[in-house]
């Protein structure tokens, strides 16, 4: 039971990390220009700190595609 609670408190802990770290980075790519001319773009927004996040153009919208650290150490999220 102590096993569990502790592995719980460690993914709480490492998300809170996450978006502490994703949340100083800037906002999503402008509406409007993902569009079909640039389908499967990739665009990288970079925070003062040296995080990153990088965008996708899929279908007309941008998503979040990975969360990169200031070591260029990224994670996948799609």
């Amino acid at each position: 039971m102590k096993t569990r609670e502790t592995k719980v408190k460690a993914l709480a802990w490492l998300a809170l990390a996450l978006f502490a770290a994703a949340g100083t980075v800037a906002a999503i790519p402008r509406p409007g220009t993902c569009t079909a001319a640039n389908q499967g773009q990739q665009i990288t927004e970079t925070a003062s700190n040296g995080s990153s996040r990088i965008y996708l153009c899929d279908d007309g919208f941008w998503q979040l595609y990975a969360i990169c650290d200031n070591r260029g150490r990224c994670t996948i999220v799609i």
